[in-house]
């Protein structure tokens, strides 16, 4: 029910802009509806499976985002509400590295330690949030705005919050599947391993300290044939 009253309220948002003329509120409530869309209709295409309620909360940390940042003004009367947002995406987008990197061994413990599937999902992160930097510059020099707020010292305190929230995540993800500790949006990783058997399918299911690492592959000489 909050889920769908979440929805509504977006819906809401997209209307009353309409009906007043407020062009950030439709466009960004809008903009927030269509980015949360594009997850269950990958779910549809693709099969693979997302953990439940993540579509919502890309609609909230849109809204926050997109109607509440940028028409409400939070961002310029709220000096944390920036430093928040970006320690979240960045937290999450480390724990989807983290995800790409089991891709290689479907799910079961690497052979290597976890500190580097940690290193890559930093890094994953890293590379999300200079691309978004890179945006924002460009949005500012071709169309005027002031997506940078400060320039350069704003440029730069985003990198910073990048790289500490995705940290955060790359230690929460090594934590959850090393020891089974979960910290807050650990259980987004786990749940999405658990959900897609079909490119999982060595899952444990189990912390990686109980489940044990994979045997090394072998491979065995050609026999040569003698005359």
């Amino acid at each position: 029910m909050a889920a769908l009253a979440l929805w509504a309220v977006a819906v809401a948002l997209v209307v009353l802009g309409l009906v007043t003329g407020q062009t950030v509120m439709w466009i960004g409530s809008a903009g927030a509806i269509a980015l949360a869309l594009l997850l269950p209709l990958y779910t549809r295409v693709s099969g693979i499976e997302m953990p439940p309620g993540l579509a919502t909360g890309v609609l909230v940390f849109s809204l926050c985002a997109f109607v509440l940042g940028e028409h409400a003004g939070a961002y310029t009367t709220l000096g944390w509400w920036d430093i928040v947002l970006h320690l979240l995406a960045s937290a999450v987008l480390a724990l989807v590295g983290l995800a790409l990197v089991l891709l290689n061994t479907e799910g079961a413990p690497p052979r290597t330690g976890l500190w580097i599937g940690a290193v890559l999902g930093v890094g994953f992160a890293a590379l999300v949030g200079g691309a978004w930097e890179l945006l924002e510059f460009s949005i500012d020099a071709i169309f005027g705005t002031n997506a940078q707020r400060s320039g350069l010292p704003d440029t730069m305190g985003d990198v910073l919050t990048n790289l500490a929230g995705a940290t955060y995540g790359a230690v929460a993800g090594r934590l959850v599947l090393r020891r089974g500790l979960r910290l807050p949006l650990s259980g987004l990783l786990v749940a999405f391993c658990a959900r897609n058997p079909v490119i999982y399918g060595a899952w444990p299911g189990v912390p990686f300290q109980k489940a044990g690492r994979q045997p090394a592959a072998t491979t065995e000489a050609p026999l040569m044939e003698t005359t």
